[in-house]
Parts: C-alpha cells; structure tokens; sequence
C-alpha cells in the first residue's frame, strides 16, 4: 500500500505541475487538464479503498465499472463542451484531457525510477493483502 500512496503522490505533484504549465502557456485549455487529472486521481483513490483489506471479487469489479464509467462521463462532457467551437479546439481539449488522465501513468513510470524509490523509501508493506 505504501507504494501506491507513494504513486498517489507523485500523480498529484505531476498534476499540479501540469495544471500551471497549461494556465501559463494554453490558458483555454486548463478546465480539460485539471479534469483529466482529477479524474484519475480520484479514481485511483478509489482502487486503494477498493483493495484494501480482504480481496473482494465483487468490490473489484464494481470498481473497474465506476472507473470506466467516469471516464465515459468525463469524455462526452468534454465532447458536447467542445463539439460546436471553431477550428481544432475539440482535438485539443481532448489531448489535454488524455495528458491529465495519464498523469497516474507517468507516476507510476516516475516511481520506477531508482533514484525516486529511494526518495521515498518504499519498504515492503506488512498488512498487504495475501493472495490464497
């Protein structure tokens, strides 16, 4: 669990770093970026509720559906936002939501890093769920 805190942190400083390098550079697009990046983090904090403890088959599935659900929701809201404004603002509201929803996947790369495990000090978790 430790290390996935550990890439929750990670994600979140990516987010924030993002967030202001599009308000300083494409301001226009900065609703679609936080958007992105508040949807995986808040997903992923959902998958470490859902793992935590005993492992539940149902409690996982429910999850991947909610996961994906938001992510259905989050991409039609930015399509019936987007769909009628000129030139390639969709396409662009799209790649800054797509770059805020992988923010979790450059966390998870980031941590891979040694220099950053070591950063975090990431030991081998005690009350990790045993597979049966």
């Amino acid at each position: 669990m430790k290390e996935m805190h550990a890439i929750s942190i990670t994600a979140l400083i990516y987010a924030i770093l993002y967030a202001i390098v599009t308000l300083i550079f494409f301001p226009d697009y900065i609703i679609w970026a936080v958007l992105g990046s508040a949807t995986a983090l808040f997903n992923h904090s959902l998958m470490i509720q859902s793992t935590k403890g005993k492992f539940n088959v149902q409690r996982y599935v429910f999850h991947l559906f909610q996961r994906y659900t938001f992510y259905i929701i989050i991409i039609a809201f930015t399509w019936l936002r987007t769909k009628d404004l000129p030139g390639n603002t969709m396409m662009y509201s799209f790649i800054f939501l797509l770059i805020g929803i992988l923010s979790l996947k450059l966390a998870v790369y980031i941590n891979m890093i040694p220099g950053v495990k070591k950063f975090y000090k990431i030991k081998e978790d005690d009350d990790a769920p045993v597979a049966q």
